[in-house]
């Protein structure tokens, strides 16, 4: 796809004529490019409720005479025209590209990096605006199931996340009167781990007080799954009854 610069009216203000001159030679010079190109080129004129009406259509036509467009598609992304056009058209012309993966794996992210999603996904819904992007959840434990399950149950995933926040108010806020918040968040994230898993799931999530977490490249770097699998491999779980 190729932008192309639109030069002003003419005698547009002092020194418009080499501005005009300039503009038209970076259009050349784009246009120089996109002809060589051997895949399917759109136009795409952005910010078109800044243009009227009867400025937009010699406009577009100007340019589509200048190279056989497999698209010519006006956008405004301030009032969201054209932008499902564009994506549906850009979807359209794209070549299969090889599997890399089997059919029924839609992720290459572990299962715990998963999990804390799922978990700060529940955070976003129960706490609304109030906390989310000042919250992080790290995995602290994950015990798969051990031996064969008790006849007509599930096996049991045993889970511990540490949810951090960056004030003692937003800790307030995420545990909530009584607990209620943070049983609510469990509740939710544990339904949703459930049926990532396969597997009954005793989720514990417990919340602490980082200050100025986001802004601390050490602890940041910490949240990484890679770091994280890396935390739990040298932890060994403890032997608890189901």
């Amino acid at each position: 796809m190729c932008r192309a610069a639109i030069p002003g009216p003419k005698g547009e203000g002092p020194g418009a004529p080499n501005k005009e001159k300039n503009a038209s030679n970076e259009d050349e010079f784009l246009f120089s490019l996109i002809r060589k190109l051997d895949c399917p080129v759109f136009l795409v004129l952005t910010k078109i409720d800044l243009v009227r009406k009867d400025e937009l259509l010699p406009m577009i036509e100007s340019l589509a005479k200048r190279h056989n467009f497999a698209q010519v598609i006006p956008v405004s992304a301030r009032k969201r025209d054209g932008l499902d056009v564009l994506v549906r058209k850009i979807v359209d012309v794209l070549p299969t590209g090889e599997r890399y993966f089997p059919k029924d794996q839609y992720t290459d992210q572990p299962v715990r990096f998963m999990v804390a999603e799922l978990i700060r996904e529940s955070i976003l819904i129960e706490t609304g605006e109030e906390v989310p992007y000042a919250s992080a959840v790290v995995i602290e434990r994950f015990e798969e199931p051990k031996g064969q399950p008790r006849p007509g149950t599930k096996p049991l995933t045993r889970i511990n996340a540490a949810i951090y926040c960056e004030r003692a108010g937003q800790k307030a806020i995420l545990i909530g009167k009584g607990g209620s918040k943070l049983t609510a968040i469990g509740t939710s994230a544990r339904r949703k781990i459930e049926s990532l898993l396969g597997t009954r799931v005793y989720l514990e999530l417990y919340v602490i007080v980082e200050p100025g977490w986001r802004e601390s490249r050490a602890f940041v770097e910490s949240l990484d799954w890679r770091n994280q699998l890396e935390r739990l491999a040298e932890t060994r779980p403890g032997d608890e009854d189901e």
